[in-house]
């Protein structure tokens, strides 16, 4: 399964491992383009092969995978279906036309 064919379904969240992140049974990397030593954005997001990565063993929460453009960001959002915390948050940051920025935010709640 592709990473477009997630997009608006409703999936168990096991965490993040650097830039991968497990949803169901599918592990995700968000990969960076660099186009130089300044500037990066969210090249792709690859289906990725589990072995030596470190998930939790029982799911943080049901998230929802939303595409999403707000202001100077484009990318995606893993959103609690319970009460709308959002997880994880991947993709471009174009705050500065001239240097955009790869982002990959992951926030857990607070205890």
């Amino acid at each position: 399964m592709s990473f477009d064919e997630v997009i608006g379904k409703e999936f168990s969240f096991y965490g993040v491992d650097n830039e991968a992140f497990k949803l169901g049974k599918l592990v995700f990397e968000a990969v960076e383009d660099e186009n130089d030593g300044y500037r990066s954005c969210l090249g792709s997001v690859e289906v990725k092969d589990p072995s030596g990565l470190i998930f939790f063993k029982r799911s943080l929460a049901r998230v929802k995978v939303v595409a999403t453009e707000v202001g100077d960001f484009d990318g995606y959002h893993l959103v609690d279906v319970a009460d709308g915390h959002v997880w994880l948050r991947f993709g471009t940051d174009h705050c500065d036309d001239y240097y955009p920025c790869f982002i990959f935010d992951y926030s857990p709640k607070k205890a």
